[in-house]
């Protein structure tokens, strides 16, 4: 999976610093792909913690 798309777990500080270097660096556009969505706080997480300090 490394060889055509990049992917990181962690805390949700860890992915804002790390998808923060990718907009840093001009990315206009994310696509990021949850573990599994039957775990709903991981979408909550996402929509809470991490894309707004992305955007």
């Amino acid at each position: 999976m490394s060889t055509i798309q990049a992917y990181k777990g962690g805390s949700a500080e860890a992915c804002v610093d790390w998808l923060g270097r990718y907009v840093e660096a001009g990315a206009q556009h994310l696509i990021l792909r949850i573990g599994s969505l039957a775990a709903r706080e991981q979408l909550d997480v996402l929509a809470e913690r991490v894309l707004p300090k992305i955007r």
